[in-house]
Order: structure tokens, then sequence, then C-alpha cells
């Protein structure tokens, strides 16, 4: 580096930065010293007017930004000579950016992601704003860098500065990037969500459209998506928008269309990437604005409904959510973000009540345990035990919203044991269960004849049928004895080595650390208490005394 600095001061200075770029291509180079980082900066600003160095210099400039420290001491002036040489400081009609302008967007990036007076300065000249106007002007003849290098830096200065991102609602910034991803991702007005490919052609058997996205598109849509993503993330803390204005709803519609196009997208890289990115503005709107997503519609909707709401969009959420979590190693992130934004959805009654015929429709005669089926029930009372924390609790506490926090429906459908972690949670263990029953409509209520007659025989704990215990049928009383033992000396042993603790029901229906010394010290009062006379030998510990230290995937 301090043959760069030194080089920038000789006759050289083309040959010296041509041997940097080529050097240094990779950013393997060692953190740089303050002193040497202030002299190259300078030199830089110096030398950048010398159109025969720029681009060299430029480059240069782009890899040095990359470390944190030289990023942070870039100095104001050659920020904004930057800023202009990048043509951001002005936009113009028919402004055409050439290659320089685009090598120093890059170095505008690189320091605005670190440097927080360099994202001040960017808010001083309205970058935001000129990238907006920018954007607006697109054209399918643009270049593909210009754009995808435009919509980072709008999701960039959206993220960092909570007053760019203030400016960008009022200048209409959701309705343009709006209209842009609409440009890119429909192809056609008013186009059916049909069959969403990325990077390849393809023949739609079947009627309907065929939207091909090239992976420019995708990479320039997903940036966009989560521009806006930082927009609508402060939307409840703002009194700039207008929940009736035509931006507003053509911004829902779009996410609505999207979404509604999940389950018919292709299953390849790009699309995964670009819908876990997508799903959380679901989730972020959905939280306010679920009614907006299942619409109250009239007899003319050829769409799915049900009660009068159109269904399509928690339709095609949760097929593609059937479908992830049946694959062997699903996409954690999206299976979270689908449980999540259905979850959301559900505060919608008429929604909620669709959802819990498609997953929780009445129980016929009992054959197998719910995990054993082969349904989207099944599918999700199996992520209840996900080794994912996250996953666990939000399948959980879908499955628990869909029944309406009735403690008895849900160990019907789901069985005591797949649901204690989430009764946990809910303080509802011990004699707090009562505390969560719902009355239920006739139409909610999931007991039929077959049911009925076979619900004596189900085990309230698997939520299936009773099993006989064989292990222990034919053993003689000794040899239970002897396992009896060797089940205590286990317990005994996992409690020693901290994978267990001992623990009881406490007062809020949660489960508590008990002191196993004390517990065991009060065998002997309760002996004297019982009113049977037992021997203190008959006497033995409460059932719920042990209970696994809480961990990651551990949800009994």
């Amino acid at each position: 580096m301090n043959d760069l600095v030194s080089g920038l001061k000789s006759d050289d200075k083309l040959k010296v930065l041509k041997a940097f770029n080529g050097q240094y291509k990779d950013f393997s180079f060692q953190s740089i010293p303050v002193n040497v980082i202030e002299d190259l900066w300078d030199l830089l600003y110096q030398n950048l007017d010398d159109k025969t160095l720029r681009e060299n210099i430029l480059l240069c400039a782009k890899t040095v930004a990359r470390d944190k420290k030289a990023a942070n001491q870039m100095t104001p002036h050659l920020f904004v000579r930057l800023l202009e040489i990048a043509q951001l400081t002005n936009i113009y009609e028919g402004q055409v950016a050439d290659e320089g302008s685009l090598q120093a967007r890059r170095v505008v990036f690189n320091i605005t992601y670190h440097n927080k007076l360099c994202q001040a300065a960017c808010h001083e000249a309205s970058v935001d704003i000129n990238l907006v106007e920018e954007l607006q002007s697109y054209t399918n003849s643009l270049d593909y860098e210009l754009r995808l290098l435009n919509s980072k830096l709008i999701f960039l200065l959206t993220a960092v500065s909570e007053l760019m991102r203030a400016r960008v609602v009022k200048h209409g910034g959701i309705s343009i990037l709006t209209n842009i991803m609409i440009a890119l991702t429909y192809k056609a007005e008013n186009v059916a969500p049909a069959k969403f490919e990325f990077g390849k052609k393809y023949t739609r058997k079947s009627n309907g459209n065929v939207i091909v996205l090239s992976d420019e598109e995708v990479s320039i849509a997903t940036d966009l998506f989560m521009a806006v993503f930082n927009i609508t993330l402060h939307w409840d803390k703002s009194d700039d928008v207008n929940d009736d204005s035509t931006e507003f709803k053509q911004f829902l519609n779009f996410i609505k269309f999207f979404g509604e196009g999940v389950s018919f997208m292709e299953k390849n890289s790009s699309f995964i990437n670009m819908t876990v990115k997508f799903l959380p503005i679901i989730i972020n709107a959905a939280s306010k604005f679920a009614e907006s997503f299942v619409p109250v519609v009239d007899q003319s909707f050829k769409g799915t409904t049900y009660q009068n709401r159109d269904v399509e969009l928690p339709k095609h959420l949760l097929a593609a959510l059937d479908a992830e979590a049946n694959k062997k190693g699903g996409n954690t992130m999206m299976i979270i973000s689908l449980l999540s934004v259905l979850t959301k959805l559900c505060h919608v009654r008429e929604c909620r009540k669709y959802l819990r015929a498609q997953v929780l429709p009445s129980l016929g005669k009992v054959t197998k345990r719910p995990e054993e089926q082969n349904n989207i029930k099944s599918r999700i009372v199996k992520l209840m035990t996900h080794i994912d924390n996250n996953v666990s609790t939000i399948a959980s506490e879908l499955l628990f919203t869909l029944c309406k926090y009735n403690v008895d429906r849900m160990i019907k459908y789901t069985g005591y044991g797949n649901a204690a972690g989430l009764f946990n949670r809910h303080g509802l263990l011990g004699n707090n269960i009562s505390r969560r029953k719902v009355d239920m409509s006739d139409d909610e209520l999931s007991d039929t004849e077959e049911y009925k007659e076979c619900e004596k025989d189900i085990d309230l704990v698997t939520a299936g049928p009773a099993r006989e215990n064989t292990v222990l049928k034919n053993m003689t009383e000794e040899e239970k004895e002897i396992e009896a033992n060797k089940l205590i000396n286990l317990i005994d042993d996992m409690h020693r080595k901290g994978v267990i603790k001992p623990g009881n029901v406490g007062p809020d229906g949660k489960v508590i650390e008990m002191d196993i010394a004390e517990q065991i010290a009060r065998i002997p009062e309760q002996a004297e208490e019982d009113s049977d006379g037992e021997d203190v030998d008959n006497i033995k510990l409460d059932k719920n005394m042990f209970f696994p230290r809480k961990k990651s995937g551990d949800h009994s």
C-alpha cells in the first residue's frame, strides 16, 4: 500500500494503479494504516480529473473502500466529487451513464455502506430522489448494470436512513418501485398468476400465461423488493401512508398477485432466494392490512372464495408450505415465512375458518398418529418438533390459532406430547389448562360419528390409537423392577451431567425449576400427612419432577 501512495506521487501513476488493481483484484491486502489511507484518498482526489487515470483510480477506490476503516476515512470533498462523476447529484432526462459513472456508483455503494457521514451527504444531495427519478425513466434499452446498481443503491439508502425512507414515500417512491417490479415480473398487463420461470424458456402445456424472468431481472427485482420492504417496515409508525390511496392499493395488489404465484413457480435457487426475500414484505403488511389480502368479493369473482372472501392468496401459500415441508431438507427460512404469513392472515375470521377447513377438517376414524399421516396437517404437526426452535414455535402457534386457542381441541388434533411446549409457553400446564378453553360454534365442532366411536380408544398424548405395551406384558414383577431401577439411574445420570433439570408446574401454568433435595426432604412430611397411612417406601416423587433443559430443537 505504501508503494501505491509513493507511486501516485511519481510520473508512473497509470502503471502503479494498474499494478495495484491487478494484484488486489480479489481484495487480499491487509488492513491499511490510518495515515496511509488519508494520503491515499487525497492523492486519488488530486488525480481524479485526469481522464487517462480516472478508470483505474475508480477501480482502486472501489477495492480500497471495501475495507471498513478505509471507507470511514473517506474525505468529504472526494465523496462529493464521486457523486458528481456517478451522475447522482442531478438527474436529467435522456441522461446516459458511461463506464466511469457506473464505476463511481460502485465506489459510492461501498463507501455509503460503512460511512455515516457519507450517508448524510447522500441525503443532502438528494441521491435517493434522484435515483427514484432515474428508476422511473427506465426503458428496456437501459443497460442491465445501471439497473442493477441503481436498485442496490436505493435498497441501501432506504436501509440506512430514516430521513431518506420518509422522503421516498412522500415522492411517490412506493408506486414507482412497484411499477418497475410490475414491468419486470408481469411482462403484460392484467396477467393472471400462471407459471413463473427463471433463466430459461418454457412452454406451458395447459392454458394460461407463462412469465419468464431472466437471472438479471431476478437480481433487480429482488433489490427493489427489499427497498420497498425497508419503506413499509415503518408504515405503522408513519402518518404519511393513506390506506385508501391508489399507490397503497397498487402495492398491496402487487404483493397479493405475486404471493398467489408462489405455488406455481419453478423451485430453483433463484426462485427460492427471491421468494424468501419477498415474503417478509407480506408478513410486514399482513399484520396490519390482513383484510386487504382476503378482500370481500361478489359473485362475479372467478377465483377461490370462502364466505364471500377471496382466499386465493392463503390457498397458494398453503400449497407452497405443503410442498416445502414435504421436501427433504426444505428451506427453513421459507417455511418460517409461510407459517408467519398464514398465522397473521388468521386475524381475518373468514380466512381462519377457511384455513381450518383445509388443515384441520373434522376427524373421522383415527388409525394413525397425526405425524404419521400424509396431509398438510401431518406436515405442520411434524414441524412442531422441528430442530429449529423458530419453526416449531410458529407451527404450533398456527395450529393453536386455527383451534381458536381451545386446549382440548389442540390435544385432539396434535396430541398432548406435541403440544406440551406450546402449552408451557402459554402457561397452560397443570390446573391452568382450563384458562384458554373457548366455546366453539356448531359449525366448528370436529366430532363425527366415526370419531365418537373410536374416541375411547385414542391416546390423548399421541392423538393416535392407544397401543398396548407389549414390552412389559410378559415381564415378571422382578424384571419390571430391574427396568425401573435402570430408568432411575439413567435419569439421575442425565441430571448430574446437566442434560435435564428437575422441575414442576408452577402456579402460572409453566414449568419451573425445582430443588430435588428439597423435594426428597419433604417425603417424610408427605408420609405423615397421608391419610391412608402409606409406607414411606411407597411414596413416589412427582411424576413431573424432571423436565428437559430448554434447547434448540427441544419442544416437549
